[in-house]
């Protein structure tokens, strides 16, 4: 049996929930139309609401709706936070649950701040980057100082990510410095004898960078006529990959220049005292010391 609404205050409570709705799944990675189907099929399910419509971006959703011959319009800003398909999981699962069974709009709204304040155990997710870092570079060719050393640095970009995230910094910035000490990183333990090939490791490490999930998304969103969304969604995936390259390469200068210079000085310095006399003696030909 369908869903009826007694007002125009609860026609809003249902549009404001559907939005909430559609917001939860577009910041944690879902695509458009996902939210858009999501939010028009939590609205059809009442009887007398009729003409549903609406429109997700990656930076907001509007939504124009009929309860009883008037008309409603409503929008909502996302601020896109991270990939979590746990929680789209959760979102499409509250939403087929609202539309079969007798829900009320109050307790919708209690599922989905359950599902919004859900947090995955920490621990697992820095071993999850571990994990996934180290046979990256497996994959890539590394061996097993390698292995060890993408295990130790996937953990701390985690780590590392979660304390930017108190600094409320842009996604391009936060990459930039994930990239950057992962080439430091690289750069350390292989001069170090941790690792033999910083390349294979630094490679493994920034997978857990790469926005696959955002150029996936944006295909996925081109291929079903959402061609505005879809070439957002490529352009930030674009702007990932720039931040990832431009941290990676500052850190390899850095470090090559700071390396170079201390092998530079380590090399002379034991020749000074032998090129001493030498230089001394040059000089004095040249006039260049004051004689008594």
């Amino acid at each position: 049996m369908a869903k009826v609404l007694n007002n125009i205050k609860d026609a809003k409570d249902l549009m404001n929930l559907s939005l909430f709705t559609g917001a939860l799944l577009i910041q944690n990675g879902a695509e458009s139309y996902r939210a858009e189907d999501t939010i028009e099929r939590i609205c059809k399910s009442v009887s007398n609401i009729s003409n549903v419509s609406a429109y997700a971006l990656p930076s907001a959703i509007f939504i124009s709706m009929e309860f009883e011959g008037e008309t409603l319009n409503n929008f909502r800003k996302i601020t896109i936070s991270d990939t979590n398909l746990y929680k789209i999981d959760c979102v499409n699962s509250f939403s087929r649950e609202f539309v079969s069974r007798d829900l009320s709009i109050k307790e919708g709204y209690e599922r989905l701040f359950e599902i919004d304040a859900a947090e995955e155990n920490p621990k697992k997710i820095y071993f999850s980057g571990g994990i996934a870092s180290s046979f990256f570079t497996i994959l890539f060719g590394g061996d097993l100082k390698d292995f060890l050393a993408s295990f130790l640095i996937g953990i701390l970009i985690p780590i590392v990510l979660e304390k930017l995230s108190y600094f409320k910094l842009s996604f391009f910035i936060n990459n930039i410095i994930c990239a950057f000490i992962t080439s430091v990183l690289a750069i350390i333990c292989v001069h170090f004898g941790f690792g033999s090939n910083i390349d294979n490791i630094i490679i493994g490490v920034i997978m857990l960078l790469v926005p696959g999930v955002a150029i996936t998304n944006s295909v996925r969103d081109i291929m079903s006529g959402e061609f505005i969304t879809g070439a957002i969604t490529m352009i930030k995936a674009f702007f990932i990959a720039l931040a990832i390259a431009f941290g990676v390469g500052v850190g390899l200068k850095i470090m090559r220049f700071i390396i170079w210079q201390h092998s530079h000085n380590f090399f002379y310095q034991p020749l000074l005292p032998m090129a001493l006399p030498f230089i001394l003696s040059f000089q004095k030909k040249l006039g260049l010391l004051h004689q008594p």
